[in-house]
């Protein structure tokens, strides 16, 4: 019946108004906005025989004598289709090999431009200007290419509607200079760093920009109104570029680094790879890469998790970063193709008897022998994105007082995505597929808890229309997973399945199988323009699907209902620069038709003309049971909720930041609660140093907090305790810029989490879906040790373990980077980590962070040496 109902939504978004569409921009309640929108700007690209030297400087002669500069600006904030503060001149001309773009940013109080230096992309910092290009001409996606007033370079794609792809990192040349009443940026692109279709003439879309940072002003050249609900299809057009000679682009990233770990036994302080992309047609792109080295990235956050779910952590190895968009399909918060599953942490973890005087040696993550990603778009509007990647067999040496065994902790492993969507009615429509699949070679019997082979395969489809005014988009997808039958027993009774969950009747457990399979997907539409915005989404996931051998998936068996609608208002008024309020509302069951949870929220969002920002958020929760606290046991009735979420934030534009958060969330049961405050501090010292701090302090108390589970007479019962937990953490990071190439970077981040769980509150689970408190748990009681029932039935002897905890960790790196020639870089790293755990509480979070210094480091040491060239 289920199945049913969403396909026959879905059947009926996929046939309404498919083709409709409107020519002139109208979106906007302000007639000068949609004036100005709608208007269709061209510049003619000149060629060039003179090259220009790229100095910033804009005194060679092709700039003075060849082609034709452009101006006319438009400010869209914060006055939007107001004539903009300062006046903005380009200039573009191209030969065989590259684009040259020239712009002149004038300004009538010079003292007062921002020429600030940060980190590579990032675009929120200092005066900036820029040029973006659709060079597929399908009003989707575009290459961008942007300079700082102090030359540093920020680069990305747009990909559909306002999303940005940073991690897009082109090999290309750009300088800036600072004049008595302008600053001059000027850049050279290879062709051979966009793809675009082969022919004798183009027309290609473009964008170009200006950002006075003082003043929060953006200026365009031709205007997107900030409340459009899509950018790249507003675009004007670049015209004028011919007979580009098509030449297939090669190039090669070689490198060596070398790492020295004190103490250390691994005598693997030695690796060589490279890195590289081969033009396959003009629009298609293979990268690859051969025995990656990642050691100079951030290191993950710190995080002591008690729930049953996995962490979260972000990309950040550049490989699968870059260029990666095309292969996102993601729903809700899962996500069929997650990159940190190619070269994971190892699955196994051999038993070590510390106190017989074994150690063990192991790589921290699998090593990766190689990757290929071919991606690209033709001019037919067909985009291809595949990804395979290949990683090694590792095992781990357990060291004894006589002797070294070697013992098998992951497998060798093939990974591979593909995914293709295809553009219709000029880009309005989108239909696409994708298919991974993850193939381990299993020959060691302590490795077949593991799957031998997953797939899974989905298709998605969005329409838009009337201007991108109102969309529709669905996506459906379902896996498959074969392995041995301890391998899939332990997939079901994982923490995304729970299939031995006594009291889900719809689900059925079968320690026999040896597959599993399920399906998913959402549905959602709505109105994305305008002042008042509306969209709603329906969400699936059937118990047995399961995304995470190479993607992410919070969990499995639910159905979801969101519904949004929000007033948004983006002209000053009064004292407000633009304000907004939105109203959620959410439902979730399971596929058994258990009521999961209810959820209301309102939203303000405000931001007045001084620039500070004000964010107010309330959030009510209701009617939740919890399928996952007791891991796998009986569903959980969890107490209503009331948040209240308030946040201020200073002008960020001044070389002091100052922002506070703080968030109180209080439980029906009078016991629950939870208070948490986050400071943040960003000070510019100068135009090249800066510092930045956020601090968050939380302590809570968790009525219902899982411990064990014990089986008294021939019934498994599940302890749970009353935790009353703090943690505090803070983020350091300090960035001093030599050069744009020339940089100095330190990340430290010390974490501390300490619990004690109160001896008065220790229960069994009883009547586990009761609205009374005291029919839902009997008390237990500790006594000489040990915790017991009314009938001394012993649930935890605490001899063996104490649930107390005071869990301690540091991490940090130092990056000295220096990129010596365009794309080729030279890298000095320094990481320190410390890290602690003790089952007993400290009363004091900050007497538990000063003892983070008595805990022993691992340092490391690390010289990468990268050189790019192209062939």
């Amino acid at each position: 019946m289920q199945k049913k109902i969403i396909l026959t939504l879905l059947s009926g978004f996929c046939l309404f108004n498919l083709y409709a569409q409107d020519l002139g921009y109208t979106l906007s309640d302000d007639s000068l906005v949609n004036h100005y929108a709608s208007i269709k700007r061209a510049y003619y690209a000149t060629r060039t025989e003179l090259v220009p030297k790229i100095d910033g400087k804009l005194d060679d002669e092709c700039w003075q004598t060849v082609g034709t500069w452009d101006g006319d600006f438009i400010q869209q904030q914060p006055h939007q289709a107001q004539a903009p503060s300062q006046q903005t001149e380009i200039k573009i001309l191209y030969d065989d090999k590259y684009l040259y773009f020239a712009i002149i940013a004038y300004d009538n109080e010079p003292e007062k431009m921002s020429p600030i230096l940060g980190p590579r992309d990032d675009a929120m910092v200092g005066d900036i200007a820029g040029i973006a290009l659709d060079t597929y001409n399908d009003k989707q996606t575009a290459f961008e290419f942007n300079l700082t007033s102090a030359g540093q370079k920020v680069d990305l794609m747009h990909m559909g509607e306002y999303g940005w792809d940073f991690n897009w990192n082109a090999v290309w040349d750009g300088k800036t200079s600072i004049g008595d009443s302008a600053w001059y940026a000027e850049m050279r692109v290879p062709f051979t760093q966009i793809r675009f279709a082969n022919k004798e003439e183009h027309i290609w879309g473009m964008h170009i920009w200006r950002y006075i940072y003082r003043l929060s002003e953006e200026t365009q050249w031709k205007l997107i109104p900030i409340d459009a609900p899509a950018m790249v299809y507003i675009f004007g057009e670049l015209r004028g570029i011919k007979d580009i000679p098509y030449k297939r682009n090669f190039e090669v990233l070689p490198y060596a680094s070398a790492k020295y770990i004190p103490e250390s036994t691994d005598d693997r302080n030695f690796g060589f790879g490279v890195d590289g992309k081969i033009g396959v047609t003009s629009n298609f792109t293979l990268d690859y890469t051969f025995n990656p080295d990642f050691g100079q990235v951030e290191a993950d956050p710190s995080e002591l998790n008690l729930t049953s779910y996995e962490t979260f952590y972000d990309e950040k190895r550049p490989f699968f970063l870059e260029g990666n968009s095309i292969l996102e399909y993601n729903s809700g918060s899962d996500m069929l193709f997650y990159s940190r599953r190619i070269g994971h942490a190892p699955s196994f973890v051999p038993y070590v008897d510390e106190d017989a005087g074994e150690s063990i040696l192991k790589p921290d993550n699998t090593t990766i022998i190689n990757a290929l990603k071919l991606t690209g778009k033709n001019k037919k509007g067909l985009s291809v994105g595949f990804v395979n990647s290949v990683t090694a067999r590792e095992e781990a040496e357990i060291t004894t007082a006589d002797d070294a065994i070697k013992e098998a902790i992951e497998p060798f492993t093939n990974y591979t995505i593909g995914r293709v969507k295809q553009d219709l009615n000029e880009g309005s429509t989108v239909i696409g597929g994708i298919f991974t699949s993850t193939i381990r070679n299993i020959k060691d019997e302590n490795l077949e808890f593991l799957p031998g082979n997953s797939q899974v395969g989905g298709i998605d489809f969005e329409h838009n229309w009337k201007n991108r005014k109102y969309f529709v988009a669905a996506k459906s997808f379902a896996s498959q997973i074969n392995g041995s039958e301890e391998s899939i027993d332990l997939l079901q009774r994982n923490s995304r399945h729970y299939f031995q969950r006594e009291d889900a009747d719809h689900l059925e457990y079968d320690p026999y199988r040896t597959s599993l399979s399920g399906w998913g997907g959402d549905i959602s539409g709505g109105k994305r323009s305008g002042k008042l915005l509306v969209s709603g989404e329906l969400e699936w996931r059937s118990p047995g699907v399961d995304l995470n051998d190479v993607g992410y998936m919070r969990q499995a068996d639910y159905i979801s209902e969101d519904f949004d609608i929000q007033y948004r208002v983006n002209k000053p008024k009064g004292i407000l620069l633009d304000y907004s309020v939105k109203l959620s509302q959410g439902h979730q069951w399971s596929y058994g038709g258990e009521n999961i949870w209810d959820d209301m929220d309102v939203y303000l969002k405000m931001r007045f003309k001084n620039y500070w920002r004000f964010n107010f958020l309330v959030d009510r929760i209701f009617n939740q049971i919890d399928t996952r606290e007791l891991r796998g046991g009986p569903s959980l009735r969890k107490d209503g909720k009331n948040t209240v979420k308030i946040a201020l934030q200073t002008n960020a534009q001044k070389d002091l930041l100052l922002g506070v958060n703080s968030n109180f969330s209080r439980s029906d049961d009078d016991i629950t609660k939870e208070d948490s405050y986050s400071f943040i501090v960003n000070w510019r010292v100068s135009n090249r140093f800066s510092l930045s701090n956020e601090s968050v302090f939380s302590s809570e108390k968790d009525n219902s907090q899982y411990l064990r589970y014990r089986t008294i007479n021939s019934k498994r019962e599940y302890v749970v305790g009353l935790l009353n937990r703090q943690t505090f953490y803070t983020t350091l990071r300090a960035e001093f810029f030599i050069t744009p190439e020339i940089s100095l970077q330190y990340y430290g981040s010390p974490y501390v989490s300490t619990g004690e769980y109160l001896q008065d509150g220790y229960r069994k689970v009883a009547d586990s879906k009761s609205k009374d408190l005291a029919k839902r748990y009997d008390f237990l009681e500790v006594n000489n040790g040990l915790l017991v029932d009314e009938n001394n039935n012993v649930y935890h002897d605490f001899d063996d373990y104490n649930f107390d905890f005071d869990f301690r960790e540091f991490r940090s790196n130092f990056v000295a980077r220096w990129e010596y020639k365009t794309g080729s870089t030279l890298y000095f790293v320094w990481t320190n980590n410390r890290s602690e755990y003790i089952d007993q509480y400290n009363s004091s979070v900050f007497e538990s962070l000063k003892g983070i210094r008595k805990v022993k480091s691992e340092n490391a040491f690390m010289i990468k040496l990268s050189y790019w060239f192209s062939l």
